[in-house]
């Protein structure tokens, strides 16, 4: 169930986030509405991530086990951080309205962001190996 709900939460982001590009030239309202919902499924999968695998007892008590060896896992994560501080980079220049830098991160993070999502999909199941 806690895998479900953590893919359930980056699932939602990515499509918030690829719908919040689609509008970004024609309705910068949905632009930051759907970029919005993006940052916070996000960030909810990654605070309720944490707080498994630090708080709660480690995310295998959790029925969440890796699929590949840990220096992939440790891969995925690294990638995952620094999709995360691009995220939260281009949330914040996004408000403070700096587009050209918010522009050429996006080149960057959804490209980014795409290979983690789809990667922590096949590197993590619910059921024991």
């Amino acid at each position: 169930m806690a895998l479900f709900l953590v893919n359930s939460l980056m699932t939602i982001s990515i499509i918030g986030f690829y719908l919040g590009y689609f509008f970004r030239k024609t309705d910068q309202k949905r632009h930051k509405v759907f970029n919005s919902l993006g940052i916070l499924a996000n960030l909810s999968a990654a605070v309720y991530l944490l707080g498994m695998k630090y708080l709660l007892g480690g995310i295998a008590e959790h029925q969440i086990y890796p699929t590949a060896p840990e220096i992939i896992i440790h891969t995925h994560r690294f990638f995952a951080a620094i999709a995360l501080i691009l995220m939260l980079c281009m949330g914040y220049l996004g408000w403070k309205r700096k587009r050209n830098l918010h522009v050429k991160l996006h080149y960057i993070f959804l490209p980014l962001y795409t290979i983690v999502y789809i990667s922590g999909l096949f590197l993590f199941q619910s059921k024991p190996l």
